[in-house]
């Protein structure tokens, strides 16, 4: 069972796309997002994880997700039952392109399908698909 809903407001809420440097060299850019629910979950229940930039998608093999300084491939996500994501925590998204953030680009989308832990009923759990989208702030992205 699939559900377009949840708490979409929650996943970008207070995040700005920045630059991603170390020393001078910058290696790509990155922001964060929240798990867009009223109680947390395991990284494990992520079923898919989409970011697209202007409407084109990034491939999960340019990316990297990091919760509580520990940092993840995208396709391991689904093997990560042990690692809690709470509320309230802020997951950070990195995005490896060499120079960092295009300079003519304009919003980032995210789209995450995660799976409802405790509503295993009979074999089938609820999933959800939540939405996200974050204007581009010019000016802003090496803060």
């Amino acid at each position: 069972m699939a559900l377009d809903f949840q708490y979409d407001e929650l996943i970008l809420e207070n995040s700005k796309v920045k630059n991603a440097v170390a020393g001078d060299v910058t290696y790509g850019y990155e922001f964060n997002i929240r798990y867009p629910s009223y109680r947390g979950t395991f990284l494990s229940c992520i079923e898919g994880f989409k970011v697209h930039l202007d409407g084109s998608e990034i491939p999960a093999s340019d990316m990297r997700f990091t919760l509580k300084g520990k940092q993840f491939l995208i396709s391991e996500l689904h093997e990560l039952a042990h690692e809690y994501w709470y509320v309230l925590d802020d997951a950070t998204v990195t995005v490896y392109r060499d120079g960092g953030l295009p300079a003519d680009a304009k919003e980032i989308s995210v789209e995450l399908v995660h799976r409802v832990p405790y509503t295993g009923y009979f074999g089938e759990y609820l999933t959800l698909t939540s939405f996200g989208k974050l204007t581009v702030e010019r000016g802003r992205t090496d803060e």
